[in-house]
């Protein structure tokens, strides 16, 4: 070691870096099980030395969009655990005409459930919130960029899409002009980030060069997008100024699982194909988890809960959310800001608080 690199951490042990009570923050998807991500971010909040008071830029993939649309509108973290908690999931399955009616619009609109139900209940959580909402643009930011980034999937042009910036190159099926993603509800945006294929109908875009296109759930290939707000100071000029914390889960059951006893009585076409679309939903995460990924990354057990654990009794949501909270509290009080670094190695400086957001 070098006299000037020990000299440089003699002096981060004797004047550590001051807490920042704000962050960036990302989240996984993971249905039901959410709910444990919810917990986490109160966690956060109550920490007695390093709370987080307040998130300015989000992002999420499926589930995670959900909380990062919600923190995005203003909502705390504590009305964040009142909302999931209150969430009627299960009328979130609307196939037309019950069972039968969902294995007909399966079959002919690629989806068993409707996915409109729950487009409408969140829309009306968010007051009909547009991506103008969340716009930087009133901050000075010289390029168009959103406090809130959710994470989908063109299947058709084999494209992953950042919302809303990417809405700008599709129009809606009936419309005339591009999409104006300043206008585009965000309501809508999550309903297409959480579309998990097969159970929800993709949400259809045209794209400018005329194409039909099927958007489906975010997860497909991105599940946890911690690299979304992450600054290369070599290009850009400056360092982050506040830390991105990402939340996921593990544990827990997903359709894989409950795929697994019917896989043995299958075609083994359907089969591989299964197995190809879960490795294209977990292989990319996997390998991108790095130092600087697991340093900021908060994992909250999920028990034995299912993705789709729609009527989650209220004994299963407790133990979620007490599962996020003790996760949350562990992880802050082993966190050291003079340890962050982010994908391309930068760490946080508080040297100028006036640097755009």
């Amino acid at each position: 070691m070098s006299s000037t690199t020990a000299t440089a951490q003699a002096m981060t042990m004797q004047h550590p870096a001051p807490w920042v009570e704000e962050a960036d923050g990302v989240f996984r998807g993971g249905g039901v099980k959410g709910i444990a991500l919810a917990g986490a971010l109160a966690g956060f909040a109550e920490h007695p030395d390093k709370p987080v008071k307040r998130w300015v830029n989000v992002a999420g993939a499926s589930a995670g969009a959900i909380i990062a649309c919600y923190l995005a509108c203003g909502r705390s973290a504590q009305e964040m655990v009142q909302l999931l908690t209150r969430t009627p999931f299960g009328s979130f399955r609307d196939p037309p005409g019950g069972f039968p009616g969902g294995v007909i619009n399966l079959i002919t609109r690629r989806g068993f459930a409707r996915g409109e139900v729950f487009e409408r209940w969140f829309d009306e959580q968010l007051n009909g919130a547009t991506f103008a909402q969340v716009s930087k643009a009133a901050e000075g930011a010289q390029d168009d960029d959103w406090h809130l980034k959710l994470i989908a999937v063109d299947v058709t042009r084999r494209r992953l899409l950042v919302l809303p910036e990417d809405l700008k190159d599709y129009r809606l099926p009936k419309g005339s002009g591009l999409i104006d993603p300043a206008e585009f509800p965000i309501a809508r945006a999550a309903r297409m980030s959480m579309s998990i294929p097969y159970f929800f109908e993709p949400v259809e875009l045209v794209h400018q060069d005329g194409t039909q296109c099927q958007i489906i759930d975010g997860g497909t290939l991105s599940n946890f997008p911690v690299w979304l707000f992450d600054i290369d100071p070599s290009r850009v000029g400056r360092p982050p100024v506040r830390p991105t914390f990402g939340f996921t889960l593990t544990g827990g059951r997903s359709f894989r699982d409950r795929w697994a006893p019917l896989k043995k009585v299958t075609p083994w076409p359907l089969g591989f194909a299964f197995d190809i679309f879960h490795t294209a939903q977990d292989a990319w995460d996997a390998r991108f988890v790095s130092r600087s990924t697991r340093v900021r990354t908060v994992t909250v057990p999920a028990s034995d809960v299912a993705t789709t654990d729609f009527n989650l009794s209220e004994d299963r949501q407790r133990l979620l959310l007490a599962n996020g909270r003790n996760a949350a509290r562990e992880f802050l009080d082993e966190f050291s800001l003079d340890d962050y670094r982010n994908t391309f190695h930068a760490r946080v400086t508080t040297a100028n608080a006036t640097l755009p957001r």
